[in-house]
């Protein structure tokens, strides 16, 4: 809790439009934020795929465009380093003055971290939820 602020922690382990779970990490995010609440999210395992940058789905609800809102409300939204470098997203060395790896193929809404990201997110959340499983 920050200012006494509540502060909601999700966790994403699916990746987006293979179901509907990165679509209710979105919303659920918004709302939050738009209630008042701190939120940070934390992309895991496939769920990482969430912050490809230029995604374009016509039928389906836009998940990067979402990430996009939630961070310019105040989220944060951090992406598991190994699970990003595994899946193509990290091209460059580690950025300390953004403390953040760098991806030309990333969100910049989204920070790309260690897994220490989600022991934060643990720590200062108040209610966790996650969605999907690895």
């Amino acid at each position: 809790m920050v200012d006494g602020t509540k502060t909601l922690g999700i966790m994403l382990f699916t990746s987006p439009y293979g179901s509907q779970d990165a679509d209710h990490v979105c919303r659920i995010a918004e709302r939050a934020l738009d209630m008042g609440y701190g939120v940070h999210i934390f992309l895991y395992g496939d769920g990482v795929h969430a912050q490809l940058a230029g995604q374009d789905p016509k039928m389906f609800y836009n998940v990067g465009a979402a990430l996009e809102r939630i961070a310019e409300k105040g989220g944060v939204i951090k992406s598991c380093v190994r699970c990003s470098q595994a899946r193509g997203y990290v091209d460059g060395g580690y950025d300390e003055e953004e403390d953040r790896y760098r991806s030309s193929k990333s969100l910049d809404a989204v920070r790309i971290y260690s897994l220490y990201g989600f022991i934060d997110i643990i720590k200062d959340a108040d209610t966790l939820i996650t969605f999907g499983s690895s």
